[in-house]
């Protein structure tokens, strides 16, 4: 280690930036000058930026992050979450540059407005601005220049009655900000970015235009899927026993292939979103359950759209996170 010290600054930089994520934490640990460099923003930046930066799956337990490695099919961190807080199944982890965010927990059994954010380069957390309203069940999405947009769901007041409010949250300026409301109330409801818009899907689908600042009503077929994500530039939905692809022209959702048997369990068995997706590289990580029970394991699997059948589905049989329920899913890349 002291022969690395030695080495001119810009030489030493160099192989650190080349220092896999799993492995940065015990290098900042040994190294004071590789700490200091490390949890730089223009570290993260130029790992980015020269194509040296990893892509894991954060996986969202009631308790604890799991930070997962798809190549070797293990996870390489958890991650605890601040003491009081839990998350629960309509609790929602998003990421956003080098921030894990999540919103939608509880404190003490009951919603709450926290926001809390872990910086994966200081590997510490912060509580940011109030979400304005606590809420469960709402539509929830990170959109791609980095704000966070919430709609919709119930209060803790009156769980039957849905809402009509909106927001938006500026990761830069740790800022929440109201959005004009909504047309129509929407109750259990989930979120997507889709080429420039906020799209609320539930009972009835609303958009919102940042540009013009304008909420819309959109007539979508279908909106009674299990689960909704703009995977692939595409919207990608998950029904009681097959992947879909919303056709926008035709307004219409085709059929891409069927769910694995084991995942067609999940859907008529638990409650409404109980499929998780995100992309990983050219792939889409997904998981669900076939029972409510938190004993049995959560199913994983990778899906490669357009791959040849037996290529196309890869069953993560080495992620057995059996004291783990899943409620949410993203992908990170640092």
């Amino acid at each position: 280690m002291d022969l690395l010290e030695e080495l001119p600054e810009q030489i030493f930089r160099d192989i650190l930036l080349k220092v896999p994520y799993k492995f940065q934490q015990q290098i900042k640990q040994l190294l004071e000058p590789a700490k200091e460099m490390m949890e730089c923003p223009q570290f993260y930046q130029d790992r980015i930026k020269f194509g040296l930066a990893e892509k894991y799956i954060c996986l969202l337990g009631t308790a604890a992050i799991s930070l997962y490695d798809p190549v070797d099919q293990s996870c390489i961190m958890r991650i605890t979450i601040p003491s009081g807080f839990q998350a629960s199944s309509d609790s929602q982890i998003l990421c956003v540059k080098r921030n894990i965010i999540l919103v939608g927990l509880s404190f003490q059994g009951k919603h709450t407005t926290e926001t809390l954010i872990y910086d994966v380069l200081s590997s510490s957390w912060k509580q940011a601005a109030q979400i304005p309203t606590a809420r469960s069940w709402f539509a929830c999405c990170a959109s791609p220049e980095g704000s966070i947009y919430i709609a919709g769901g119930r209060t803790n007041f009156n769980p039957r009655r849905a809402l009509r409010d909106a927001a938006v949250y500026k990761v830069d300026e740790d800022k929440w900000e109201l959005l004009p409301e909504m047309h129509q109330e929407v109750g259990v409801c989930t979120g997507v970015s889709f080429k420039g818009m906020f799209y609320v899907i539930g009972n009835t689908c609303q958009r919102f235009d940042s540009n013009t600042g304008l909420w819309s009503t959109v007539n979508m077929v279908g909106q009674s899927l299990l689960s909704i994500y703009v995977l692939f530039e595409q919207l990608i939905g998950f029904g009681t026993n097959r992947i879909q692809q919303y056709d926008w022209k035709g307004n219409v959702w085709r059929e891409l292939d069927p769910l694995p048997q084991e995942l067609v369990q999940v859907s008529p068995r638990v409650w409404w979103g109980q499929i998780y997706a995100t992309v990983w590289w050219d792939r889409i990580f997904l998981c669900g359950k076939d029972t409510d029970s938190i004993d049995q394991p959560t199913i994983f699997y990778m899906y490669k759209p357009g791959a040849p059948l037996s290529e196309r589905w890869i069953s993560l049989d080495r992620l057995n996170l059996v004291d783990m329920e899943v409620v949410s899913v993203s992908t990170i890349e640092i």
